[in-house]
């Protein structure tokens, strides 16, 4: 990266064969701001977040050969509209090169800083207010941002007599950032900020809420879906079952293979209980000492649909099992458990029921971010995570990367922490990149 804030001239290497990487450094060096802009030029591609940090080019090299090249503010870089004679406008040209081909392709995107026209239309469909030239007080998230901040946030909400008009994307340009799935967990992580959908005018519908809500909320939708593509599942196999049990004509396992098959799916009966998945007082039969052949036809049969009924709670009940044990290894004096009327549940030692807002901030810290690695980030993809400290005990802060590395290997993702904090980084000192004042331009 070059010229970061002006003057820092960074470069961050990250082996394919590691699944992380440290960044550190004193405040000021710019380790939010790299994690921005390598989320920005990620998909979805945010031109107008890439326009408001400070740097004049970055250049990111992938494993398979290709390069990715963001410039800022080069001379050459045509505008895609023209921009109003008072207005001061931002060039960006992207270039791509892969190992296929020996040129570059290449995109340039212009923004116009000013809309003086625009304006007070602008008030009526988005939940932002004019405060100054290149000022914006945004509603939703109650904080001041740039006008290519509002085109990133809100711009599929304004209406084509607003919108600005810019040239397509090259189709390669396009499909390459659409493979590059970035998910950053920023400091602020217990407020929500992303726009809700709106009912009658995008601004009335618009506001902000609290992370542990919103994820309780999604959780109890995840399991509703769980619940309803396995009843599908369910109902497709009984409806079958009798001509399938008729026709059935294989050789039959051993009857301690049948015996062990129906121990283990008990168990994950009990597992799936425990998430509110299925009904914890269903409970197993009994079976006999010795088994009939034909006994042995029905029950395997029974327990290969079983195996495809259970199987649809797999991918869902492996991250609650991990978000469960690792809480619950934190919180004191209460316990997380998951209800299916109501998400996410906390419940105090003593039998009382607590509100998952209620938490400390550290505890709702803990839950929101590792929610956030189990259930938003992106398989195969990158995340970034800036400052996970914030709030944490030491003792968790020592904890961190052995349980994000559980999670990254059960979503699949790998990632990039952004840490002050020496516990964080603990053993792990030779997958840390100091970033220093010393790497000047």
């Amino acid at each position: 990266m070059a010229r970061l804030l002006g003057r820092y001239d960074h470069e961050i290497n990250f082996p394919s064969e590691d699944d992380f990487i440290i960044l550190h450094g004193p405040n000021g060096v710019g380790k939010t701001m790299l994690l921005e802009l390598i989320r920005a030029t990620g998909s979805p591609l945010r031109v107008g977040r890439i326009a408001t940090l400070p740097f004049d080019s970055v250049t990111f090299t992938y494993s398979d050969g290709c390069v990715l090249e963001v410039i800022k503010n080069d001379p050459a870089t045509p505008a895609l509209f023209e921009p109003e004679p008072e207005d001061q406008s931002i060039n960006i040209r992207f270039r791509l090169q892969t190992p296929e081909r020996n040129t570059w392709v290449e995109w340039s995107a212009g923004l116009a800083g000013g809309i003086e026209r625009e304006a007070r239309q602008l008030s009526r469909y988005l939940p932002v207010e004019r405060l100054g030239p290149d000022l914006w007080h945004d509603h939703s998230a109650d904080e001041s941002i740039s006008w290519f901040e509002v085109l990133d946030r809100y711009g599929d909400l304004l209406p084509q007599s607003v919108s600005l008009r810019k040239k397509s994307m090259p189709t390669e340009l396009a499909e390459f950032v659409d493979q590059l799935n970035i998910h950053l967990i920023e400091t602020q992580r217990l407020l929500t900020f992303e726009p809700r959908r709106p009912a009658r005018t995008p601004r009335e519908s618009l506001g902000k809420s609290d992370k542990v809500t919103d994820f309780s909320n999604d959780l109890r939708r995840r399991l509703a879906e769980a619940l309803a593509e396995n009843s599908r599942t369910s109902q497709e196999l009984d409806r079958t079952y009798p001509s399938r049990l008729i026709q059935a004509n294989t050789e039959l396992p051993p009857e301690d293979e049948i015996r062990s098959r129906y121990r283990e799916q008990n168990d994950l009966r009990r597992r799936l209980a425990d998430v509110s998945l299925l009904d914890e007082k269903a409970g197993s039969i009994l079976l006999p000492k010795t088994l009939a052949d034909w006994e042995k036809k029905v029950l395997w049969l029974y327990l290969e649909d079983s195996e495809k009924k259970l199987s649809t709670f797999k991918e869902l009940l492996d991250r609650l099992s991990l978000l469960l044990e690792i809480i619950n290894a934190r919180f004191l004096s209460k316990n997380l458990k998951i209800d299916r009327n109501k998400g996410i549940q906390v419940v105090t030692d003593d039998g009382r029921e607590l509100d998952p807002s209620r938490l400390s901030s550290g505890e709702q810290h803990e839950l929101v971010l590792l929610y956030d690695l189990l259930f938003s980030a992106p398989a195969g993809g990158l995340v970034l995570i800036d400052e996970p400290e914030i709030s944490l005990h030491v003792t968790w802060q020592q904890r961190f990367l052995e349980d994000i590395q559980r999670i990254a290997e059960v979503v699949g993702f790998r990632f990039i922490v952004a840490t002050h904090s020496p516990q964080i980084v603990g053993n792990w000192i030779g997958r840390a990149v100091a970033l220093t004042p010393e790497r000047e331009g």
